[in-house]
């Protein structure tokens, strides 16, 4: 199966009507949901990362709403990353000046598991030379 993990930025441009990004997240999101393009990896570290920003900004129904779809959602597969993860992400937090710590974390899952497609708006990945990220609904294997 084609898996692609998914940054911070499509979950919250998915879930915020307001956010720039909000009609390409959709179309993501869509795309996942219906299979056109590959499944989408999300770690627990982008959980917490997605459901944390939505939630301080006085949305709580809205990041519970944001967790039950992912759940859910056939074109999604919510994972917990493991320990090593971790201590990679510290690794190359202290080595890639512009990613975030989060960002790191998942570069890290990224590079253990041979994931290369990243669905991110975030061009601080840009950097990290065994990620190809992607900004639209299209498939990388077509």
């Amino acid at each position: 199966m084609a898996v692609a993990v998914v940054d911070t930025g499509v979950l919250i441009g998915m879930a915020d009507t307001d956010d720039k990004h909000h009609d390409v997240a959709m179309e993501i999101v869509r795309g996942m949901d219906h299979g056109d393009i590959p499944t989408g990896r999300v770690t627990n570290y982008i959980v917490l990362e997605t459901l944390n920003w939505i939630h301080n900004r006085k949305r709580y129904a809205k990041a519970v709403e944001t967790y039950g779809r992912l759940n859910q959602s056939s074109g999604f597969e919510v994972l917990h990353a493991a320990r090593k993860d971790f201590h990679r992400a510290v690794e190359l937090f202290e080595t890639y000046e512009g990613l975030s710590f989060g960002d790191a974390t998942i570069a890290a899952y990224m590079e253990r598991e041979g994931i290369e497609y990243l669905y991110s708006f975030d061009d601080d990945f840009d950097a990290v030379d065994w990620i190809i990220r992607l900004e639209t609904p299209d498939s990388p294997y077509r």
